[in-house]
């Protein structure tokens, strides 16, 4: 025990006093075994504990924002999403030391609360600098001991130590409910949401509140035909919630919320869900704000081994929000303008359709902004046999494949029908302002067996980062059976899948 104290101890010093790298510090001292994780991961959480009152209403950033001149709705929405992502950071990190938690889940959990702490810096980058540098300097500490912990996992020469062996299938699905979830089947439902009153609730965001907690077993919410104006928030603590409707052009949950309107895009979504083992089916999320307010999220999913069926994301700005973990998309719809599925999650979108819409005049689409900071959580968007189309006519505008948000971003195209309709130059810079820094080699941009004219990849960037023609090994490492380890967690589903290519 008193080895162990030592060793935090070690670490909080030579991290706060800035005498090496959290890399650094992981090899001087070893960290190779799973009590050693299990500390540096109790210790992150203890430090991001002792941040959150600086982000409560009576706290530091508050006090700055009541300061400034004018009343900053941004400034408050940016506190407002960071006091829902430190707790969901302490969450992910708790998730990660339970032992019914994969090998899988376990850096999926660790990399998701680096996304949430990122993800609350990141909303005041626009905010006067002192306010930011205050929010960047308060999680600098526990974003870097995160980061540790993923180090651990990457050096560990005996990961059977430290990683928990997946199963053949989940333990959070009990036998029972693999008969539930037939693709072509009737569900039955344990409660029903309808509009003219036919059912228990008349709104949805009422039958999450009283789906039950942390359930090991499928909770199944029926949404019956209707326009549904509300915003739906399902927590951390409702697992295994599964949500179908009549058809995505029947059931359909709609909201307005926009950058434009004051919010910061991590508050804007129409439906967001955190809890673990969500699935949705025959459903549509739609964000009507439109092109003109920028930033505005359809659905944002934070749910880990999450899967969406035949489903819709309709909006324009950053339709589709894939924020962390592991997820699954199948025959799904979406349409957007810039970057309309974006995120740290690592994603699978299989034969499924992206109808790309008219954006502001001078703005080009992209399709995808994948953006990951740490180097060892292999995240990144793969959109693979599915179809990329205009919604409307597009004459004047270029349409690429993705610009990378940040320094490891990951996205890939595989099999995909590409119509007439990607810029030859494939990709395009996070930031096309002259001057701007250029893109960092460390991105991955890839392509693989694509269709349609505009697949030649003659004419892409020549960027280090991006590849034209991976081969069929490369490829395969982006798979649902090896990118997300659907192999474990998908069968239970009875959603259909491909597994590999």
């Amino acid at each position: 025990m008193a080895s162990l104290v030592a060793l935090i101890i070690f670490i909080a010093i030579a991290i706060s006093q800035a005498v090496a790298t959290t890399d650094d510090v992981i090899l001087e001292i070893g960290i190779s075994n799973e009590s050693q994780g299990k500390n540096l991961t109790e210790l992150t959480m203890q430090q991001i504990s002792l941040a959150i009152p600086y982000f409560s209403d009576n706290g530091e950033i508050r006090r700055m924002i009541n300061n400034t001149d004018a009343y900053n709705t941004l400034a408050l929405s940016a506190l407002k999403c960071c006091q829902e992502l430190l707790p969901l950071a302490i969450d992910n990190l708790n998730r990660s030391l339970s032992t019914d938690v994969t090998k899988g889940g376990l850096m999926s959990m660790t990399c998701a609360a680096g996304t949430n702490m990122q993800t609350c810096v990141e909303g005041f980058e626009d905010q006067p600098q002192v306010m930011f540098e205050s929010v960047y300097n308060k999680l600098k500490y526990p974003i870097d001991l995160n980061r540790g912990i993923t180090k651990i996992m990457a050096r560990s020469n005996n990961k059977s130590d430290l990683l928990k062996k997946d199963s053949d299938y989940p333990g959070w699905l009990s036998d029972g409910d693999r008969n539930l979830l037939l693709a072509d089947s009737k569900i039955n439902a344990d409660v029903v949401v309808a509009k003219d009153g036919s059912g228990k609730y008349k709104r949805i965001s009422d039958a999450v509140k009283n789906a039950p907690r942390f359930s090991k077993t499928r909770y199944v919410i029926y949404v019956k035909s209707g326009v549904y104006n509300e915003n739906v928030n399902i927590g951390s603590d409702r697992w295994n919630v599964m949500m179908f409707g009549d058809g995505m052009e029947k059931t359909i949950i709609s909201s307005n919320r926009s950058h434009g309107a004051g919010l910061m895009t991590y508050d804007t979504p129409t439906f967001a869900v955190r809890g673990e083992g969500f699935m949705a089916r025959d459903i549509k999320f739609a964000n009507t704000a439109g092109a003109i307010n920028g930033q505005a999220v359809a659905l944002l999913s934070d749910s880990d081994r999450s899967v969406f069926y035949r489903c819709s994301m309709d909006g324009y700005q950053d339709t589709l929000c894939a924020n962390s973990k592991r997820q699954f998309y199948r025959e799904c719809e979406i349409y957007g303008t810039i970057d309309l599925i974006f995120g740290s999650a690592a994603v699978v979108i299989q034969k499924s359709s992206i109808f790309v819409r008219k954006p502001v005049p001078g703005q080009d689409n992209v399709i995808t902004a994948h953006g990951e900071t740490d180097s060892q959580c292999q995240t990144g968007i793969v959109v693979q046999t599915s179809t990329i189309q205009a919604s409307e006519n597009l004459k004047g505008v270029s349409t690429f494949l993705g610009r990378p948000w940040k320094p490891y971003a990951t996205s890939v195209f595989m099999q995909n029908n590409f119509n007439d309709l990607i810029d030859p130059r494939g990709w395009r810079p996070w930031n096309t302002t002259p001057g701007a820094k250029p893109t960092p080699d460390t991105v991955f941009l890839a392509e693989y067996e694509n269709r349609g004219n505009s697949a030649m990849t003659t004419g892409r960037v020549k960027w280090k980062g991006v590849k034209t023609s991976l081969s069929f090994a490369e490829a395969s490492g982006f798979t649902v059976g090896s990118f997300i380890q659907g192999k474990d967690w998908l069968p239970a589903t009875q959603v259909p899948y491909d597994l590999g290519l």
